[in-house]
């Protein structure tokens, strides 16, 4: 599906990912913050659990295996 580190942007991405219930890990700033399965997919956040991360200020990415 996607190789481990690949960046999420598209929608298309988040919900291959929901669907699949491959991890996703979240990072800003180079930091790593989160990590855990996509619960949701708007406009402008991406749910991870019960927190929810805007899409400019985070980056997103994939995590298969872990």
């Amino acid at each position: 599906m996607y190789e481990f580190g690949a960046v999420l942007k598209d929608n298309r991405h988040f919900h291959d990912h929901m669907n699949a219930g491959v991890p996703v890990e979240v990072y800003h700033q180079d930091v790593p913050v989160d990590i855990g399965l996509v619960t949701g997919i708007h406009e402008s956040f991406i749910e991870i659990g019960q927190a929810l991360y805007h899409r400019g200020r985070y980056v997103f990415l994939s995590r298969p295996g872990y």
